[in-house]
């Protein structure tokens, strides 16, 4: 395991948070429940049809466009989830399939061996093909991975072998079954999670005690906040919108200068600690206190790349706007933080759907000793229990032997009340 890497991951009733720890420091949260869970590296059966001049699928679950290219319509593919859907939007899909292992990436429509620039001893990289390359059916490649850098070679290859049987398995599946369906079902978010963070140590957390002591419950309301302090004197306002997200940066003193210069620099980095945090995804637009001229901005977009590099998704400098902004991608195949857990944009409380996984949380706390329990709740609470919570509220009452949810009208929309319907 990485030495400073651990993962807690919080099961309550309904969802599950994941919380990323590096060195102590929180630099990630998860949040995702049961009713609508990730399909991020799922591979789906699918039939193809036009929709708006693009190419899209029902999925098992939801559905999806193609992001690599056009299909006939009528067309039966093999397809891969690449992106959650959200606000209205499909998920993402690609044909050309990956199968991501411990170190290797099986690359079936792309038949070659490719090694990370990362490993750079010739020794060793001669090592790795002398290896792999013959367990490698001809029309089928891989990539070794940084992560791989330190495996046996005879793991990695391995590795290869049994990615290549994966693939053939899907194929021979894609023969026999009828679309939609799942050929390789996506993943649990204990392995998404182990994959995002490779090394990490995992910590399963069912009482949400570790969740609790490692800041999480601090780190999750800083994440969904609108304002917010990033450094001394150095503080930003976030914006969530369909179709970008803006940051305005906001200097307690007002330096000139170099002083400037180097608290955009502070504010920049910032941003990306941020945009982590909350799963921001999409165009950025930076709005930070007008600075001289080209080179002090090239300072502050050179500051951005530095500190966006550790980011596991992936971000693009698109450069200065003739407004003073600074225009940046941030490609992440998660839905943001605000919309599992906000109401929709506009509105900055929390949603029903996640104020009743809090009253659920609770309520696995606190109802010990309760023979009837009874959980009172707003009414647009109660009744997100009632339709797509229905299951969550089902599980709880077999659980706990009997459970009574209440619409009361006369509760603020954070509250809940837990008592006895006896």
């Amino acid at each position: 395991m990485s030495a400073g890497r651990q993962v807690i991951l919080h099961t309550a009733p309904g969802v599950t948070r994941a919380l990323f720890l590096q060195d102590g420091e929180i630099v990630e949260i998860w949040v995702e429940g049961d009713d609508r869970p990730s399909l991020i590296g799922g591979i789906a059966l699918v039939t193809a049809r036009t929709a708006g001049g693009a190419s899209v699928a029902e999925l098992p679950t939801g559905s999806g466009y193609l992001r690599d290219g056009r299909a006939n319509d009528g067309e039966k593919l093999v397809v891969q989830v690449t992106g959650d859907g959200s606000g209205g939007k499909r998920s993402v899909l690609r044909r050309r399939v990956e199968l991501a292992g411990d170190g290797v990436v099986l690359t079936p429509f792309q038949p070659e061996l490719g090694i990370a620039s990362s490993i750079k001893a010739k020794g060793r990289r001669a090592a790795i093909r002398t290896a792999v390359e013959p367990v490698l059916p001809a029309d089928i490649g891989a990539m070794i991975r940084s992560e791989g850098a330190d495996r046996p070679v005879e793991a990695l290859a391995a590795e290869a072998v049994r990615l290549v049987d994966l693939w053939r398995m899907i194929c021979d599946r894609a023969e026999r079954e009828a679309p939609p369906c799942w050929l390789l079902p996506p993943s649990s978010l204990a392995d998404r999670a182990a994959a995002h963070m490779p090394g990490a140590e995992i910590l399963l957390d069912r009482s949400g005690a570790a969740f609790r002591d490692a800041g999480g419950e601090e780190a999750l309301e800083r994440a969904l906040s609108r304002d917010l302090a990033v450094a001394d004197g150095i503080s930003l306002v976030v914006e969530e919108s369909e179709t970008a997200s803006l940051i305005d940066v906001n200097l307690a003193r007002s330096p000139r200068g170099d002083a400037l210069v180097q608290a955009n620099c502070r504010a920049v980095a910032g941003v990306v600690a941020i945009a982590r945090l909350r799963g921001l995804r999409g165009t950025l637009l930076i709005d930070p206190p007008r600075m001289r001229g080209r080179a002090d901005r090239e300072r502050v977009s050179a500051a951005l790349s530095e500190a966006a590099a550790p980011d596991p998704a992936s971000w693009q400098v698109l450069g200065w706007t003739p407004g003073g902004m600074l225009e940046c991608l941030r490609e992440s195949p998660r839905r943001p933080l605000s919309h599992e857990m906000l109401a929709p944009p506009g509105d900055r409380r929390l949603s029903a759907r996640a104020r009743a996984w809090a009253a659920l949380d609770r309520l696995r706390r606190e109802a010990g000793g309760i023979a009837r329990p009874r959980l009172r709740l707003p009414p647009d609470v109660a009744g997100w229990l009632e339709g797509p919570g229905a299951l969550i509220v089902a599980a709880e009452r077999r659980r706990l032997g009997a459970l009574t949810v209440v619409a009361d009208p006369t509760l603020a929309p954070q509250d809940c009340v837990i008592d006895s319907d006896g």
